[in-house]
């Protein structure tokens, strides 16, 4: 963050972004809440009884898979082996682990390699052995089997034009489940007797298990029905491929919903463990600090505007807290893409309000108090390198021609440009985990 802004606001929000990101991490989450003793291992309540070496199987998938699986690796030595399929970048070196480096958001050749090393794996368990799987977001394109019938381009060329065109993340979360012969419990099934345990760090909002990296460990009941009228009533389906189409149809023909054995699942980190840290930074900094809503779930441009309504309200009228104030929100939106540049929702997000915020001021309304902000907890922001960014008082009194500039990045989906020339990206690198975003105003 290398915009100038208030010195209180600039301060809280590095201390805010840093803390909440850091309540989420592996190795702050698994600290006190997985232990081995003898041959037990505790874990987040569950208890497991391992025997002999090798004795604990393993599947780690998602942003947090790396990270996570060193948690389990610290602690169990050669006694755990798996599998690690991620879009990070290695960097951590978990030995007993097969790594694959795989593609994000949209599926690659890794991913079906990853995919197939994994259904493998599960699928010699037996009902003596114990398996852990350990998800979180960004599993559902790290490891993929497509559906008979169902290409590795048909799938990611749908997976764009549902982002592209705003799909709200459960949906396109239902089409993925069902076009995965992994999603919707059907991982788990291939080892339908063996001990099954999953932990999983929350990237939907909710937290909604089936959603989480398609839900590969747990019960969906949604069906292969439901993900094609949603192609219909979306109109997606004018734009894919027709082998998607026909393939849903064939497998609501044959539908059968999945029973699991054996299998306990756990939330173990979330959106609302980063809101609490960072709810918890703005207090201990003197703000008088308010978490709104973990739910936030509409378009970037709508968020914007109603961020910026709170910030108006909290300036003019000290509500619904007065200044020093921050104003908190958890969650996920979305963006309707219009041009080539390049940004993420949180990006957007804050150059929405910006350009709302100009608005105001050309109205004769100077919120100059205000720094909005957004922020992905991963640390990539979109097809950007950002986590997200922040828009200052400093920030909105450069621009006195109306918000012409602003309107021109806006237009071209090119936030994250706007925000390298004017300052304000929030950058934070991989942070190894995953809770959504968290946004917000800080009225000093």
């Amino acid at each position: 963050m290398k915009a100038a802004v208030d010195s209180s606001a600039e301060t809280l929000l590095q201390r805010l972004v840093e803390s909440s990101i850091c309540a989420v991490k592996p190795i702050t989450v698994f600290e006190n809440n997985c232990r081995l003793s003898g041959n037990n291992l505790t874990a987040f309540g569950h208890t497991l009884h391992l025997e002999g070496r090798n004795a604990l199987r393993c599947v780690a998938i998602g942003k947090s898979a790396e990270a996570m699986a060193l948690e389990i690796q610290k602690r169990l030595g050669d006694r755990v082996n798996g599998i690690i399929a991620t879009p990070i970048e290695r960097h951590l070196g978990v030995k007993g682990f097969k790594f694959f480096k795989t593609g994000h958001p949209y599926s690659d050749k890794e991913s079906l390699k990853a995919g197939d090393k994994v259904r493998q794996f599960v699928s010699s368990c037996r009902a003596t052995d114990m398996l852990l799987f350990l998800i979180s977001g960004g599993g559902s394109a790290s490891v993929f089997v497509p559906v008979e019938g169902v290409s590795l381009d048909d799938a990611n060329h749908l997976i764009k034009a549902a982002l592209d065109s705003g799909v709200p993340i459960h949906k396109l979360n239902l089409l993925r489940r069902h076009l995965s012969a992994l999603g919707g419990g059907k991982l788990a099934a291939l080892a339908k007797k063996a001990n099954k345990l999953s932990l999983v760090i929350s990237d939907v909002v909710g937290d909604h298990l089936p959603s989480i990296a398609s839900g590969p460990t747990v019960p969906d009941n949604t069906t292969p029905a439901d993900a094609y009228d949603f192609l219909v009533e979306s109109g997606l389906i004018a734009k894919i491929n027709e082998s998607i189409p026909n393939a849903l149809r064939s497998l609501s023909e044959h539908f059968r919903g999945i029973n699991l054995e054996n299998n306990a699942v756990r939330v173990i980190a979330s959106n609302s463990n980063a809101l609490s840290a960072a709810e918890n930074e703005g207090i201990e900094n003197g703000f008088n600090t308010l978490v709104l809503t973990r739910f936030l779930e509409m378009d970037a441009e709508s968020a914007a505007g109603f961020l910026v309504s709170i910030a108006r309200s909290v300036e003019q009228d000290g509500i619904p807290v007065p200044p020093p104030a921050l104003v908190l929100t958890g969650g996920e939106t979305t963006v309707n893409v219009k041009g080539p540049g390049k940004g993420g929702r949180n990006q957007h997000l804050v150059l929405s309000a910006l350009r709302e915020l100009v608005r105001l001021k050309e109205g004769g309304v100077n919120l100059n108090r205000t720094t909005v902000f957004s922020f992905g907890t991963d640390g990539k922001d979109g097809n950007s390198s950002a986590a997200g960014a922040f828009a200052s008082a400093e920030l909105l009194a450069r621009f006195d021609d109306g918000g012409k500039e602003i309107q021109k990045y806006f237009n071209e989906s090119d936030s994250n440009s706007f925000f390298t020339k004017h300052g304000g990206l929030i950058s934070t690198g991989p942070t190894d985990t995953n809770v959504m975003d968290i946004s917000g105003i800080i009225v000093a």
